[in-house]
């Protein structure tokens, strides 16, 4: 199965979420190392001044981040548990509503894919932190985060 088609099938599972089904988040790019979502502003995702909500914002980076912890690994996520430890994010710029849509794009190395790859195999315990950056529709950055990806062996 090729990238696109592995995308296809992640981002429906993510699209049963009430989470993202609210946020409308939706997938742009999925490759192994690299997961791209998008999300368009609606009027319940704004704050008091017009700002696309911090609590959404680190969702949208949430979801990015997940996606590229698993991107590598779809063919093997059935020996898998796999769950956001922790997250930080940064706000470097207003998130303006009229901004929209935001990109949220995650990158892991292929080095450190290779490596998962390999702990998995073994049923080696990984923490794996992925780094996120949003920005909105003219390419400026509005946030960064990084999240830590837990995969474990699925108990039997």
């Amino acid at each position: 199965m090729d990238s696109a088609a592995m995308g296809e099938l992640v981002m429906a599972g993510f699209q049963k979420l009430g989470f993202i089904q609210f946020t409308g988040i939706e997938g742009v790019e999925f490759d192994a190392g690299r997961n791209v979502v998008r999300m368009a502003p609606r009027a319940e995702h704004l704050n008091h001044n017009g700002d696309l909500h911090a609590a959404v914002l680190f969702g949208l980076a949430e979801t990015a981040a997940m996606g590229a912890s698993v991107s590598g690994i779809v063919d093997l996520m059935g020996e898998t548990f796999i769950v956001a430890r922790d997250g930080r994010i940064e706000y470097r710029a207003r998130a303006k509503g009229d901004a929209g849509p935001y990109l949220a794009t995650s990158e892991v190395s292929g080095e450190i894919l290779h490596q998962v790859r390999a702990d998995i195999a073994a049923r080696t315990p990984i923490e794996l932190e992925v780094p996120v950056n949003i920005t909105d529709n003219t390419g400026k950055s509005v946030a960064a985060a990084a999240f830590t990806a837990v995969i474990r062996p699925r108990r039997a």
